[in-house]
């Protein structure tokens, strides 16, 4: 049983919430309380020591992830419960465990669940990491810092400047980072296209998605190519080169 918490200042999105998981996930998830504010729902979440915590993002008094900032060690999983920004959901996906938008929908809720059900004792000696990068990464200058990278034994915590470029294999994404460090994750490379494009990174062929930071060169060709800060060549697709490089010197003026 997953004994849970929900924070949110909306008292219809806190009743509706609770009255689904009471009616349809009671086998699976117990609801211990719910609070309206930061200060009852830190209260609450070091009084009842939750498995989860459902928590909305932007509050009258502030948002989520001050909550989380106040709190020593975060030793439960979150999911979010939110109607807020593209960016934030990018940022939610890549490092906590979830979101929920509102309305809430029964089968997204159990899907969410079912995950964390699954994984929770997996993810849990990892979980304060976690969380701290993901506030981490919420900054007033809305650029995503850090990246963590999932794998089969855990995950990777890299600074997104850190990160040379991603090569597409199947289903799998390799990160190449500084220092020769290599990351596969079964996330695909055009999940990544999506979360990084906003943050100087640009897929320049179907297989390769490359940090604008770390190109030390272009090479002129049908396409051309590109070097990399590690002596790497890559082909630029003939189609992406255009968008390529007007992002490229739109970047670097």
């Amino acid at each position: 049983m997953i004994r849970a918490l929900i924070i949110d200042d909306e008292n219809w999105a806190r009743q509706s919430l609770s009255d689904l998981i009471n009616r349809e996930l009671h086998d699976t998830v117990k609801v211990l309380g719910d609070a309206d504010d930061i200060g009852t729902g830190i209260a609450l979440i070091k009084k009842h020591k939750p498995d989860l915590v459902f928590l909305d993002i932007k509050m009258h008094e502030g948002t989520g992830f001050d909550l989380l900032q106040q709190l020593d060690t975060v030793n439960f999983e979150v999911i979010f419960v939110t109607a807020y920004d593209e960016y934030a959901i990018k940022a939610i996906q890549f490092s906590a465990f979830g979101y929920l938008l509102k309305p809430v929908k029964l089968q997204e809720l159990r899907d969410v669940v079912n995950q964390l059900e699954t994984h929770m004792q997996d993810f849990k000696p990892a979980v304060d990491r976690r969380i701290k990068v993901l506030v981490e990464n919420y900054g007033d200058d809305r650029k995503i810092k850090k990246l963590i990278i999932n794998h089969l034994n855990g995950f990777d915590v890299s600074l997104v400047e850190d990160i040379i470029r991603l090569e597409g294999d199947g289903n799998y994404t390799n990160f190449i980072i500084t220092n020769d460090r290599k990351v596969m994750t079964s996330r695909t490379l055009g999940e990544y296209e999506e979360l990084l494009f906003d943050h100087g990174f640009y897929r320049v062929h179907q297989s390769t998605i490359v940090n604008l930071r770390h190109v030390a060169k272009y090479h002129k060709g049908t396409g051309g190519k590109v070097e990399m800060s590690d002596g790497k060549l890559f082909n630029v697709s003939r189609y992406r080169k255009a968008g390529f490089l007007e992002y490229f010197l739109g970047n670097n003026d």
